[in-house]
């Protein structure tokens, strides 16, 4: 007796494509929701001497800032770019003299938490920003002050609809001579207060970590 070639059936056929087609309308929604990120080397001329590593092209913007650590306005640079709904930023100003140096480390990251605060207040939040402090910052090249610290905040802002948004903002300070930096990732999170994932968690080290200056 022979044996002859197993037949498929028209509705087992049809099964198998409708499969394939949800398993590729997975990976598309997967892939729409979890924008790569494109790596590159940023020297941004404005900061002489500094390396660093965004996950995105960065765009470039000036403006005058007043700092309580400073008797005049400061200009700061700013350099940042979005993947998806996550922000990723760096600012920079440069203060007269050395004296000026660890105070503005300190007014930075104070200014961070009340413009936070403030973002919170007009989504309608009257609790305190979360503050979270991280420790030193170390960076390769930099120069060491005991004011360059990390940080996490959790804040409420309004988004694009006006509805209330809770945000998780990881902020690290740290200087190398007169220039003063303040790098950020932001990023929306779950109103539990729920940390990011292991990947988004890798990619904000991979960003902090890429901060040098030249030996």
């Amino acid at each position: 007796m022979s044996v002859g070639r197993p037949s498929t059936s028209r509705a087992g056929w049809r099964g198998a494509r409708i499969r394939r087609f949800i398993g590729l309308g997975a990976l598309i929604t997967l892939t729409a929701c979890s924008p790569a990120l494109d790596w590159r080397e940023v020297r941004p001329p404005e900061a002489p001497g500094l390396q660093a590593l965004f996950p995105c092209r960065p765009d470039h913007a000036i403006r005058t800032v007043t700092l309580p650590s400073a008797a005049q306005p400061l200009v700061m640079q700013m350099w940042s770019c979005q993947t998806g709904d996550v922000t990723w930023a760096l600012s920079q100003v440069q203060v007269p003299d050395v004296t000026q140096v660890g105070p503005t480390l300190t007014a930075l990251a104070r200014v961070m938490q009340d413009n936070l605060q403030a973002a919170s207040q007009l989504a309608g939040s009257q609790t305190p920003v979360g503050v979270v402090p991280l420790g030193p910052v170390q960076v390769r090249g930099m120069t060491p002050q005991p004011q360059a610290q990390g940080w996490r905040f959790q804040a409420r802002r309004v988004d694009g609809w006006g509805r209330p948004l809770e945000m998780g903002v990881t902020a690290w300070h740290f200087a190398h001579g007169l220039q003063i930096f303040q790098a950020s990732v932001s990023r929306p999170i779950g109103s539990n207060g729920t940390e990011p994932t292991e990947a988004a968690q890798d990619a904000e080290l991979s960003f902090r970590d890429g901060f040098q200056f030249p030996a």
